[in-house]
């Protein structure tokens, strides 16, 4: 496990200004006690680890209901999704690279969200 970047911290918080109230809050409070793992080798699924909270058996996951795009490293479109448990909990962070490649390197910095 490993703190979260800074890019990873202002991804979270951008979509939780974009959340109700009681989603925000929560995601929030997730995001401040946080860990993360890489889940795949080039990094587009970060898993997250909340400290004190003891996690169900997995039954599934579903997305915040925002997504995000923005430019790998050489241009191509990525689709960024931040998943919650089923209890609403931060679960993970998901970089979509359409065509089927690794992640180069994701340009922060274009990031929107929709």
């Amino acid at each position: 496990m490993r703190t979260l970047t800074h890019d990873e911290m202002t991804l979270i918080a951008n979509f939780a200004s974009r959340l109700e109230e009681r989603e925000r809050t929560q995601l929030l409070e997730d995001l401040e006690k946080a860990s993360a793992t890489l889940a795949t080798p080039d990094g587009s699924r970060v898993m997250f680890d909340i400290a004190g909270y003891k996690r169900p058996p997995y039954r599934g996951q579903h997305p915040f209901g925002i997504e995000g795009r923005m430019l790998d490293s050489d241009g191509a479109e990525l689709s960024v999704l931040l998943h919650a448990d089923e209890n609403g909990r931060l679960l993970e962070l998901e970089l979509v690279r359409w065509d089927s490649s690794d992640l180069l390197g994701p340009r922060w910095e274009t990031l929107t969200l929709q």
